[in-house]
Protein backbone atom coordinates (compact mmCIF):
# COMPACT_ATOMS: atom_id res chain seq x y z
CA UNK A 1 0.00 0.00 0.00
CA UNK A 2 3.08 2.54 0.76
CA UNK A 3 4.13 1.89 -2.28
CA UNK A 4 1.03 2.81 -4.45
CA UNK A 5 0.23 5.62 -2.37
CA UNK A 6 3.79 6.72 -2.88
CA UNK A 7 3.19 6.54 -6.83
CA UNK A 8 0.17 8.03 -6.48
CA UNK A 9 1.52 11.09 -5.11
CA UNK A 10 4.50 10.98 -7.55
CA UNK A 11 2.41 10.88 -10.57
CA UNK A 12 -0.02 13.58 -9.09
CA UNK A 13 3.17 15.64 -9.10
CA UNK A 14 4.11 14.42 -12.43
CA UNK A 15 0.63 15.11 -14.19
CA UNK A 16 1.09 19.07 -12.29
CA UNK A 17 4.65 19.65 -14.10
CA UNK A 18 3.55 18.03 -17.45
CA UNK A 19 0.98 20.49 -17.84
CA UNK A 20 3.08 23.22 -16.82
CA UNK A 21 5.77 22.54 -19.16
CA UNK A 22 3.38 22.00 -22.25
CA UNK A 23 1.79 25.05 -21.26
CA UNK A 24 5.41 27.30 -21.39
CA UNK A 25 6.24 25.05 -24.58
CA UNK A 26 3.39 26.58 -26.74
CA UNK A 27 3.42 29.99 -24.91
CA UNK A 28 7.18 30.35 -25.93
CA UNK A 29 7.25 27.93 -28.76
CA UNK A 30 10.81 26.87 -27.70
CA UNK A 31 12.03 23.52 -28.52
CA UNK A 32 13.69 23.05 -25.14
CA UNK A 33 10.24 23.30 -23.75
CA UNK A 34 8.75 20.84 -25.72
CA UNK A 35 11.43 18.08 -25.34
CA UNK A 36 11.18 18.63 -21.37
CA UNK A 37 7.26 18.21 -22.04
CA UNK A 38 7.82 14.92 -24.04
CA UNK A 39 9.67 13.00 -21.43
CA UNK A 40 7.68 14.53 -18.72
CA UNK A 41 4.51 12.92 -20.54
CA UNK A 42 6.87 9.84 -20.91
CA UNK A 43 7.46 9.46 -17.09
CA UNK A 44 3.81 10.02 -16.29
CA UNK A 45 2.63 6.98 -18.60
CA UNK A 46 5.06 4.94 -16.76
CA UNK A 47 3.84 6.58 -13.56
CA UNK A 48 0.31 5.76 -13.98
CA UNK A 49 1.02 2.21 -15.22
CA UNK A 50 2.89 1.45 -12.12
CA UNK A 51 0.30 3.09 -10.38
CA UNK A 52 -2.40 0.82 -11.82
CA UNK A 53 -0.33 -1.78 -11.13
CA UNK A 54 -0.18 -0.71 -7.31
CA UNK A 55 -3.70 0.40 -6.46
CA UNK A 56 -5.33 -3.41 -7.94
CA UNK A 57 -4.07 -4.93 -5.04
CA UNK A 58 -4.72 -2.21 -2.05
CA UNK A 59 -8.05 -3.23 -0.21
CA UNK A 60 -9.71 -2.02 2.98
CA UNK A 61 -9.57 -5.16 5.13
CA UNK A 62 -13.05 -4.18 6.31
CA UNK A 63 -15.02 -3.69 3.30
CA UNK A 64 -12.78 -4.73 0.64
CA UNK A 65 -13.61 -1.38 -1.07
CA UNK A 66 -10.69 -0.42 -3.29
CA UNK A 67 -9.09 2.47 -1.63
CA UNK A 68 -6.32 3.75 -4.04
CA UNK A 69 -8.32 2.53 -7.33
CA UNK A 70 -11.39 3.25 -8.53
CA UNK A 71 -15.19 1.74 -8.16
CA UNK A 72 -18.71 2.56 -8.74
CA UNK A 73 -19.58 2.16 -4.98
CA UNK A 74 -20.94 5.19 -3.19
CA UNK A 75 -18.43 6.73 -0.58
CA UNK A 76 -19.40 7.15 2.59
CA UNK A 77 -21.00 10.93 3.32
CA UNK A 78 -18.80 12.04 5.49
CA UNK A 79 -15.36 10.94 3.77
CA UNK A 80 -12.82 13.79 3.23
CA UNK A 81 -10.75 15.03 0.41
CA UNK A 82 -7.97 16.24 -0.35
CA UNK A 83 -7.72 18.82 -3.64
CA UNK A 84 -10.89 17.12 -4.66
CA UNK A 85 -9.98 13.58 -4.42
CA UNK A 86 -10.55 11.05 -1.82
CA UNK A 87 -7.59 8.83 -3.30
CA UNK A 88 -5.02 11.14 -2.49
CA UNK A 89 -6.30 11.85 0.72
CA UNK A 90 -5.87 7.98 0.99
CA UNK A 91 -2.37 8.14 0.07
CA UNK A 92 -0.81 11.16 1.86
CA UNK A 93 -2.36 9.84 4.94
CA UNK A 94 -0.68 6.16 4.49
CA UNK A 95 2.70 8.28 3.41
CA UNK A 96 2.67 10.43 6.63
CA UNK A 97 0.38 8.62 9.65
CA UNK A 98 0.64 4.48 8.06
CA UNK A 99 -2.68 4.81 8.74
CA UNK A 100 -6.02 5.51 6.12
CA UNK A 101 -9.62 6.13 6.47
CA UNK A 102 -11.61 4.12 3.99
CA UNK A 103 -13.91 6.33 1.51
CA UNK A 104 -16.23 3.73 1.60
CA UNK A 105 -16.88 2.65 5.31
CA UNK A 106 -15.49 5.75 6.73
CA UNK A 107 -13.17 3.30 9.11
CA UNK A 108 -10.23 4.08 10.77
CA UNK A 109 -7.78 1.39 9.57
CA UNK A 110 -3.76 0.93 10.61
CA UNK A 111 -0.86 -0.16 7.89
CA UNK A 112 0.52 -3.28 9.76
CA UNK A 113 2.39 -6.26 7.92
CA UNK A 114 1.43 -9.66 10.00
CA UNK A 115 3.78 -11.90 10.79
CA UNK A 116 5.43 -14.83 9.45
CA UNK A 117 6.10 -18.11 11.08
CA UNK A 118 9.86 -17.92 11.80
CA UNK A 119 12.07 -20.01 9.29
CA UNK A 120 9.13 -20.01 6.77
CA UNK A 121 7.63 -22.96 8.08
CA UNK A 122 4.09 -23.00 7.54
CA UNK A 123 2.32 -24.39 10.90
CA UNK A 124 0.06 -27.10 10.04
CA UNK A 125 -2.80 -27.56 12.13
CA UNK A 126 -4.72 -31.04 13.24
CA UNK A 127 -7.77 -31.84 11.21
CA UNK A 128 -10.55 -32.44 13.72
CA UNK A 129 -12.35 -34.58 10.68
CA UNK A 130 -11.72 -38.27 11.54
CA UNK A 131 -12.44 -41.64 9.56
Amino acid sequence: MKLGSLVLVLLSLSLIATIALLSSAIYTAGNTFSLEALSSFGVTIFLFILYRVYASSSYCPLCRGPVLGGSSAQRNRRAKRTFGSHRLRVACNIIFTNTFTCPYCNESTKCVVKERPKGGQVVKRRSTYRR
